[in-house]
Protein backbone atom coordinates (compact mmCIF):
# COMPACT_ATOMS: atom_id res chain seq x y z
CA UNK A 1 0.00 0.00 0.00
CA UNK A 2 1.37 3.45 -0.71
CA UNK A 3 2.30 5.86 2.17
CA UNK A 4 0.67 8.93 2.48
CA UNK A 5 0.39 11.49 5.35
CA UNK A 6 -1.67 13.80 6.49
CA UNK A 7 1.31 16.78 5.93
CA UNK A 8 1.66 15.31 2.12
CA UNK A 9 -2.35 16.03 1.94
CA UNK A 10 -1.93 19.80 2.69
CA UNK A 11 1.12 20.31 0.60
CA UNK A 12 -0.91 18.48 -2.38
CA UNK A 13 -4.07 20.32 -1.03
CA UNK A 14 -1.88 23.94 -1.02
CA UNK A 15 -1.10 23.54 -4.83
CA UNK A 16 -4.89 22.15 -5.60
CA UNK A 17 -6.71 25.80 -4.07
CA UNK A 18 -3.76 28.08 -4.92
CA UNK A 19 -3.29 30.87 -4.50
CA UNK A 20 -5.22 30.05 -1.55
CA UNK A 21 -3.41 28.74 1.28
CA UNK A 22 -4.66 25.95 2.94
CA UNK A 23 -3.05 27.29 6.67
CA UNK A 24 -5.61 29.69 6.64
CA UNK A 25 -8.19 27.64 7.14
CA UNK A 26 -10.61 27.94 10.88
CA UNK A 27 -9.92 24.31 11.06
CA UNK A 28 -7.83 22.25 8.54
CA UNK A 29 -8.04 19.20 9.78
CA UNK A 30 -11.80 19.29 10.37
CA UNK A 31 -12.19 20.10 6.52
CA UNK A 32 -9.68 16.96 5.86
CA UNK A 33 -12.26 14.80 8.13
CA UNK A 34 -15.18 16.86 5.82
CA UNK A 35 -13.46 16.16 2.81
CA UNK A 36 -13.53 11.63 4.05
CA UNK A 37 -16.80 11.23 4.99
CA UNK A 38 -18.29 13.12 2.01
CA UNK A 39 -15.73 10.84 -0.01
CA UNK A 40 -17.25 7.58 1.39
CA UNK A 41 -20.34 8.67 1.05
CA UNK A 42 -19.74 8.55 -3.03
CA UNK A 43 -17.25 5.60 -3.58
CA UNK A 44 -16.46 3.01 -1.40
CA UNK A 45 -13.12 2.30 -1.77
CA UNK A 46 -11.64 -1.45 -1.36
CA UNK A 47 -8.29 -0.80 0.03
CA UNK A 48 -10.15 0.92 3.26
CA UNK A 49 -12.06 -2.42 3.93
CA UNK A 50 -11.99 -4.61 6.91
CA UNK A 51 -12.40 -7.42 8.23
CA UNK A 52 -14.20 -8.25 11.47
CA UNK A 53 -15.78 -11.10 13.49
CA UNK A 54 -19.27 -10.47 14.73
CA UNK A 55 -18.32 -10.90 18.24
CA UNK A 56 -16.71 -14.34 18.97
CA UNK A 57 -19.92 -16.39 17.74
CA UNK A 58 -23.37 -15.67 16.85
CA UNK A 59 -26.00 -17.86 18.94
CA UNK A 60 -29.04 -19.86 18.09
CA UNK A 61 -31.70 -17.38 19.49
CA UNK A 62 -29.44 -14.80 20.55
CA UNK A 63 -29.84 -11.49 18.07
CA UNK A 64 -28.21 -8.60 18.89
CA UNK A 65 -24.40 -8.25 19.14
CA UNK A 66 -21.37 -5.59 19.54
CA UNK A 67 -20.82 -3.58 16.14
CA UNK A 68 -16.93 -2.90 15.43
CA UNK A 69 -17.06 0.76 16.56
CA UNK A 70 -15.71 2.31 12.71
CA UNK A 71 -18.78 0.69 10.59
CA UNK A 72 -21.01 2.30 9.37
CA UNK A 73 -24.70 1.38 8.64
CA UNK A 74 -24.55 1.53 4.81
CA UNK A 75 -20.95 0.19 3.91
CA UNK A 76 -21.14 -3.67 4.83
CA UNK A 77 -19.64 -4.93 1.78
CA UNK A 78 -19.67 -8.70 2.64
CA UNK A 79 -20.46 -11.39 5.27
CA UNK A 80 -18.17 -14.48 5.80
CA UNK A 81 -18.45 -17.45 7.99
CA UNK A 82 -14.89 -17.65 9.86
CA UNK A 83 -14.70 -21.98 9.28
CA UNK A 84 -12.56 -21.44 6.48
CA UNK A 85 -12.98 -18.18 5.89
CA UNK A 86 -15.89 -18.64 3.50
CA UNK A 87 -18.03 -16.32 1.77
CA UNK A 88 -22.14 -16.74 1.91
CA UNK A 89 -22.47 -16.67 -1.77
CA UNK A 90 -23.36 -20.33 -2.01
CA UNK A 91 -26.02 -20.05 1.36
CA UNK A 92 -29.68 -20.85 -0.05
CA UNK A 93 -30.38 -17.99 1.79
CA UNK A 94 -28.67 -14.81 1.41
CA UNK A 95 -27.71 -12.40 3.99
CA UNK A 96 -29.76 -9.48 3.68
CA UNK A 97 -29.90 -6.31 5.28
CA UNK A 98 -33.40 -4.55 6.54
CA UNK A 99 -34.75 -1.67 8.41
CA UNK A 100 -35.10 -2.02 12.24
CA UNK A 101 -39.16 -2.13 11.71
CA UNK A 102 -38.78 -4.77 9.34
CA UNK A 103 -36.30 -6.91 11.19
CA UNK A 104 -38.36 -6.09 14.55
CA UNK A 105 -41.51 -7.87 12.50
CA UNK A 106 -39.13 -11.03 11.57
CA UNK A 107 -39.43 -10.44 7.86
CA UNK A 108 -37.95 -8.66 4.74
CA UNK A 109 -41.04 -8.62 2.71
CA UNK A 110 -40.81 -5.68 0.06
CA UNK A 111 -42.93 -5.20 -3.34
CA UNK A 112 -44.07 -8.96 -2.91
CA UNK A 113 -40.10 -10.42 -2.63
CA UNK A 114 -40.24 -13.40 -0.03
CA UNK A 115 -39.00 -13.11 3.05
CA UNK A 116 -35.57 -14.09 4.13
CA UNK A 117 -33.95 -16.61 6.55
CA UNK A 118 -30.85 -14.72 7.37
CA UNK A 119 -31.66 -11.20 8.23
CA UNK A 120 -29.61 -8.35 9.73
CA UNK A 121 -29.97 -4.58 10.42
CA UNK A 122 -28.11 -2.07 12.60
CA UNK A 123 -29.10 -0.44 15.52
CA UNK A 124 -28.51 2.21 18.36
CA UNK A 125 -29.61 2.67 21.78
CA UNK A 126 -28.28 5.06 24.62
CA UNK A 127 -25.72 6.42 21.67
CA UNK A 128 -24.33 2.44 21.44
CA UNK A 129 -24.28 0.69 18.35
CA UNK A 130 -25.21 -2.71 17.66
CA UNK A 131 -25.48 -5.13 14.98
CA UNK A 132 -28.88 -7.56 14.92
CA UNK A 133 -28.60 -10.71 13.45
CA UNK A 134 -31.59 -13.29 12.63
CA UNK A 135 -31.48 -16.61 14.41
CA UNK A 136 -29.90 -19.04 11.55
CA UNK A 137 -27.22 -20.63 12.99
CA UNK A 138 -29.49 -23.74 13.87
CA UNK A 139 -27.70 -24.53 16.83
CA UNK A 140 -29.86 -26.32 19.49
CA UNK A 141 -29.88 -25.23 23.07
CA UNK A 142 -30.69 -26.02 26.62
CA UNK A 143 -32.44 -24.03 29.27
CA UNK A 144 -31.60 -24.34 32.58
CA UNK A 145 -34.10 -22.50 34.29
CA UNK A 146 -37.00 -20.50 32.99
CA UNK A 147 -37.40 -18.47 36.46
CA UNK A 148 -41.11 -17.99 35.28
CA UNK A 149 -41.34 -17.74 39.48
CA UNK A 150 -39.83 -18.19 42.71
CA UNK A 151 -40.93 -21.61 43.40
CA UNK A 152 -40.53 -23.05 40.05
CA UNK A 153 -37.63 -25.83 39.14
CA UNK A 154 -36.52 -25.44 42.44
CA UNK A 155 -36.92 -22.11 45.18
CA UNK A 156 -34.83 -19.41 44.64
CA UNK A 157 -33.93 -17.88 47.63
CA UNK A 158 -32.27 -14.12 48.20
CA UNK A 159 -28.59 -13.56 49.89
CA UNK A 160 -26.62 -10.55 51.03
CA UNK A 161 -28.03 -6.86 49.77
CA UNK A 162 -30.95 -8.22 47.61
CA UNK A 163 -34.45 -8.30 49.09
CA UNK A 164 -38.23 -8.08 48.03
CA UNK A 165 -38.11 -10.78 45.95
CA UNK A 166 -40.85 -11.47 44.01
CA UNK A 167 -42.76 -13.15 40.81
CA UNK A 168 -42.99 -10.55 38.05
CA UNK A 169 -45.34 -11.51 35.58
CA UNK A 170 -45.71 -7.87 33.66
CA UNK A 171 -42.01 -7.37 32.86
CA UNK A 172 -40.31 -10.18 31.14
CA UNK A 173 -38.24 -11.41 28.47
CA UNK A 174 -39.54 -14.74 27.73
CA UNK A 175 -41.99 -17.54 29.57
CA UNK A 176 -44.63 -16.26 31.80
CA UNK A 177 -42.65 -13.93 34.19
CA UNK A 178 -39.21 -13.05 35.58
CA UNK A 179 -37.77 -12.64 39.24
CA UNK A 180 -37.90 -8.85 40.54
CA UNK A 181 -35.53 -7.57 43.72
CA UNK A 182 -34.13 -4.90 45.35
CA UNK A 183 -30.64 -4.10 45.91
CA UNK A 184 -29.97 -2.41 48.87
CA UNK A 185 -26.94 -0.06 49.52
CA UNK A 186 -26.67 -2.56 53.03
CA UNK A 187 -23.61 -4.10 51.39
CA UNK A 188 -21.93 -3.91 48.20
CA UNK A 189 -22.24 -7.91 47.48
CA UNK A 190 -26.19 -9.78 46.91
CA UNK A 191 -27.80 -11.96 45.03
CA UNK A 192 -30.43 -14.93 44.02
CA UNK A 193 -29.29 -18.79 45.09
CA UNK A 194 -31.04 -21.93 43.73
CA UNK A 195 -30.21 -25.25 45.27
CA UNK A 196 -32.28 -27.67 44.01
CA UNK A 197 -33.03 -27.35 40.35
CA UNK A 198 -33.54 -30.21 37.80
CA UNK A 199 -29.75 -31.44 36.73
CA UNK A 200 -28.18 -30.15 33.78
CA UNK A 201 -26.15 -31.17 31.59
CA UNK A 202 -23.47 -28.61 30.10
CA UNK A 203 -20.35 -30.90 29.00
CA UNK A 204 -21.07 -30.15 24.90
CA UNK A 205 -21.52 -26.30 25.72
CA UNK A 206 -17.56 -26.50 27.20
CA UNK A 207 -15.52 -23.90 25.56
CA UNK A 208 -18.05 -23.74 22.03
CA UNK A 209 -20.57 -21.82 24.22
CA UNK A 210 -22.33 -19.47 26.45
CA UNK A 211 -24.57 -18.92 29.25
CA UNK A 212 -26.75 -16.56 28.29
CA UNK A 213 -29.48 -14.29 30.72
CA UNK A 214 -31.55 -11.34 30.80
CA UNK A 215 -31.15 -8.54 33.30
CA UNK A 216 -33.16 -5.29 33.44
CA UNK A 217 -31.22 -2.42 35.81
CA UNK A 218 -32.91 0.81 36.80
CA UNK A 219 -29.86 2.47 36.86
CA UNK A 220 -26.65 1.83 35.25
CA UNK A 221 -24.15 3.62 37.74
CA UNK A 222 -23.85 0.87 40.53
CA UNK A 223 -23.61 -2.30 39.18
CA UNK A 224 -19.73 -3.13 38.94
CA UNK A 225 -19.88 -7.23 37.67
CA UNK A 226 -22.07 -10.09 37.15
CA UNK A 227 -21.30 -13.61 38.68
CA UNK A 228 -22.89 -16.73 37.31
CA UNK A 229 -22.23 -19.83 39.57
CA UNK A 230 -22.91 -23.51 38.30
CA UNK A 231 -22.55 -26.39 41.06
CA UNK A 232 -22.64 -30.00 40.93
CA UNK A 233 -22.23 -30.24 44.46
CA UNK A 234 -21.77 -27.00 47.20
CA UNK A 235 -18.19 -27.43 47.14
CA UNK A 236 -17.49 -27.97 43.34
CA UNK A 237 -18.38 -25.23 40.48
CA UNK A 238 -17.69 -23.07 38.28
CA UNK A 239 -17.60 -19.54 38.47
CA UNK A 240 -18.04 -16.99 35.46
CA UNK A 241 -17.51 -13.04 35.99
CA UNK A 242 -19.04 -10.42 33.79
CA UNK A 243 -18.21 -6.00 33.79
CA UNK A 244 -20.67 -5.39 30.81
CA UNK A 245 -23.38 -6.98 28.77
CA UNK A 246 -22.49 -9.45 25.82
CA UNK A 247 -23.57 -6.70 23.09
CA UNK A 248 -20.96 -3.70 24.05
CA UNK A 249 -18.78 -2.59 26.95
CA UNK A 250 -21.55 -0.86 29.53
CA UNK A 251 -24.25 -2.00 31.20
CA UNK A 252 -27.29 -0.35 29.93
CA UNK A 253 -30.86 1.22 31.37
CA UNK A 254 -32.98 -1.00 30.98
CA UNK A 255 -32.53 -5.19 30.02
CA UNK A 256 -29.23 -6.31 29.42
CA UNK A 257 -28.46 -9.37 27.95
CA UNK A 258 -25.40 -11.03 29.65
CA UNK A 259 -22.85 -13.90 28.15
CA UNK A 260 -21.16 -15.87 30.62
CA UNK A 261 -18.28 -17.78 28.52
CA UNK A 262 -17.90 -21.67 29.58
CA UNK A 263 -14.05 -20.98 28.64
CA UNK A 264 -11.87 -23.73 30.74
CA UNK A 265 -9.20 -21.22 30.40
CA UNK A 266 -10.71 -18.24 31.85
CA UNK A 267 -13.60 -19.54 34.08
CA UNK A 268 -12.89 -20.09 37.79
CA UNK A 269 -12.99 -24.03 38.19
CA UNK A 270 -13.32 -24.39 41.87
CA UNK A 271 -13.26 -28.20 42.91
CA UNK A 272 -14.04 -30.87 40.49
CA UNK A 273 -17.41 -30.07 39.10
CA UNK A 274 -19.76 -32.27 37.15
CA UNK A 275 -20.50 -30.96 34.38
CA UNK A 276 -23.00 -33.55 33.29
CA UNK A 277 -25.34 -32.73 36.75
CA UNK A 278 -25.71 -29.11 37.85
CA UNK A 279 -28.15 -28.76 40.27
CA UNK A 280 -27.27 -25.40 41.81
CA UNK A 281 -27.53 -21.92 40.21
CA UNK A 282 -25.92 -18.67 41.82
CA UNK A 283 -26.21 -15.25 40.68
CA UNK A 284 -24.25 -12.62 42.40
CA UNK A 285 -24.19 -9.06 41.97
CA UNK A 286 -21.27 -6.32 43.39
CA UNK A 287 -22.30 -2.92 43.38
CA UNK A 288 -21.14 -0.16 44.69
CA UNK A 289 -23.40 -0.21 47.60
CA UNK A 290 -23.99 3.67 48.02
CA UNK A 291 -27.33 3.89 46.38
CA UNK A 292 -30.63 1.25 46.23
CA UNK A 293 -31.44 -0.30 42.92
CA UNK A 294 -35.17 -0.97 43.14
CA UNK A 295 -36.68 -3.44 40.80
CA UNK A 296 -33.87 -5.51 39.57
CA UNK A 297 -35.07 -8.05 36.74
CA UNK A 298 -33.35 -11.13 35.76
CA UNK A 299 -35.09 -13.57 33.18
CA UNK A 300 -34.53 -16.94 31.64
CA UNK A 301 -30.86 -18.59 32.07
CA UNK A 302 -30.14 -20.84 28.79
CA UNK A 303 -27.36 -22.14 27.09
CA UNK A 304 -26.29 -22.01 23.33
CA UNK A 305 -23.78 -22.93 21.40
CA UNK A 306 -22.50 -20.48 19.05
CA UNK A 307 -20.74 -20.47 15.51
CA UNK A 308 -18.27 -17.37 14.16
CA UNK A 309 -19.08 -15.24 11.28
CA UNK A 310 -17.84 -12.07 10.20
CA UNK A 311 -18.50 -8.95 8.04
CA UNK A 312 -16.26 -7.13 5.57
CA UNK A 313 -17.14 -3.80 5.62
CA UNK A 314 -15.46 -0.33 4.90
CA UNK A 315 -13.65 1.56 7.84
CA UNK A 316 -14.62 5.41 8.40
CA UNK A 317 -11.20 5.79 10.07
CA UNK A 318 -8.58 6.09 7.75
CA UNK A 319 -5.98 8.33 9.84
CA UNK A 320 -3.66 6.28 11.62
CA UNK A 321 -1.20 7.57 14.20
CA UNK A 322 2.38 6.60 13.15
CA UNK A 323 3.74 5.88 16.56
CA UNK A 324 0.99 3.85 18.42
CA UNK A 325 -0.88 2.83 15.55
CA UNK A 326 -4.10 4.32 16.89
CA UNK A 327 -7.19 4.62 13.97
CA UNK A 328 -8.64 8.12 13.59
CA UNK A 329 -11.69 9.29 11.51
CA UNK A 330 -10.09 12.85 12.33
CA UNK A 331 -6.37 13.76 11.40
CA UNK A 332 -4.43 14.71 14.36
CA UNK A 333 -1.35 14.99 13.37
CA UNK A 334 0.73 15.85 10.19
CA UNK A 335 2.42 12.32 10.25
CA UNK A 336 -0.72 10.34 10.82
CA UNK A 337 -0.64 7.76 7.85
CA UNK A 338 -3.47 8.42 5.43
CA UNK A 339 -4.47 4.22 4.63
CA UNK A 340 -5.18 4.05 1.21
CA UNK A 341 -3.94 3.53 -2.30
CA UNK A 342 -2.80 6.28 -4.28
CA UNK A 343 -6.07 6.00 -6.59
CA UNK A 344 -7.99 6.50 -3.81
CA UNK A 345 -5.88 9.41 -2.58
CA UNK A 346 -5.93 11.37 -5.82
CA UNK A 347 -10.16 10.93 -4.82
CA UNK A 348 -9.56 12.04 -1.30
CA UNK A 349 -7.22 14.84 -2.32
CA UNK A 350 -9.88 16.47 -4.67
CA UNK A 351 -12.75 15.96 -2.27
CA UNK A 352 -10.54 17.67 0.84
CA UNK A 353 -10.07 20.78 -2.01
CA UNK A 354 -13.92 21.19 -2.72
CA UNK A 355 -14.65 21.92 0.96
CA UNK A 356 -11.55 24.10 1.85
CA UNK A 357 -12.62 26.14 -1.48
CA UNK A 358 -15.63 26.99 -0.50
CA UNK A 359 -13.62 28.56 2.79
CA UNK A 360 -10.78 30.28 1.07
CA UNK A 361 -11.31 30.22 -2.59
CA UNK A 362 -13.27 34.16 -3.20
CA UNK A 363 -13.39 33.00 -7.48
CA UNK A 364 -16.33 31.91 -7.97
CA UNK A 365 -15.07 30.29 -11.78
CA UNK A 366 -11.63 28.98 -9.58
CA UNK A 367 -14.55 27.13 -7.17
CA UNK A 368 -16.63 25.39 -9.98
CA UNK A 369 -13.32 24.28 -11.45
CA UNK A 370 -12.48 22.77 -8.52
CA UNK A 371 -15.52 21.26 -7.82
CA UNK A 372 -15.70 19.80 -12.03
CA UNK A 373 -12.06 18.21 -10.58
CA UNK A 374 -14.21 16.21 -7.61
CA UNK A 375 -16.97 15.38 -9.65
CA UNK A 376 -14.11 14.05 -12.54
CA UNK A 377 -12.19 12.24 -10.01
CA UNK A 378 -14.85 10.36 -8.70
CA UNK A 379 -16.20 9.26 -12.23
CA UNK A 380 -12.65 8.25 -12.83
CA UNK A 381 -12.48 6.15 -10.08
CA UNK A 382 -15.81 4.46 -10.39
CA UNK A 383 -14.48 3.62 -14.05
CA UNK A 384 -11.28 1.86 -12.85
CA UNK A 385 -12.11 0.35 -9.81
CA UNK A 386 -14.91 -1.93 -9.51
CA UNK A 387 -16.59 -1.92 -5.67
CA UNK A 388 -17.56 -4.66 -3.67
CA UNK A 389 -20.63 -2.82 -2.69
CA UNK A 390 -24.30 -3.80 -2.66
CA UNK A 391 -26.15 -0.59 -3.05
CA UNK A 392 -29.74 -0.49 -0.65
CA UNK A 393 -33.10 -0.67 -2.68
CA UNK A 394 -35.78 0.50 -0.64
CA UNK A 395 -34.95 -1.25 2.71
CA UNK A 396 -33.35 -4.47 1.26
CA UNK A 397 -29.72 -5.01 0.63
CA UNK A 398 -28.97 -8.95 -0.05
CA UNK A 399 -25.64 -10.44 0.15
CA UNK A 400 -25.17 -13.37 -1.58
CA UNK A 401 -27.46 -14.75 -4.45
CA UNK A 402 -29.90 -17.29 -4.57
CA UNK A 403 -27.99 -20.86 -6.31
CA UNK A 404 -25.90 -23.70 -4.80
CA UNK A 405 -26.53 -26.05 -1.57
CA UNK A 406 -27.08 -24.65 1.67
CA UNK A 407 -23.94 -24.12 4.01
CA UNK A 408 -22.92 -23.85 7.65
Amino acid sequence: MSIFTVGQLKLDLSRDVSPANPDDSRDINGAIAQGTEELLSSVKPKDLSKRSVIENALYDQVNRYACPEDLDTDKIMEWYKLKNNQDISSWFNPMTQVSNRAFSQNRGNQGGISSPANIFTIEYQSGKKFIKVSDFTGVSGTTITEMNSITENGTWIPFGSVNNLAEDNLSYVTGSGALRFDITNSSNIGGIENFNIEPVDIEEFLNVGKVFTWVELPNVKQLQTVTLSLYSSLTDYYEIQVQSPHDTDDFQLGWNLLGFELDRETMNTIGTPNPAAINHVKVTFESNGTLNMDSVRVDNIVLRKGEAYGIQYVANKVFQDADSGIMYSRPQNDSDVIICEYNTYQVLRQFCAAILAKELVSSQTDIDRIESDKTAATRLYKNKNKEEYIDETQTLRRFGVYYGNRIG
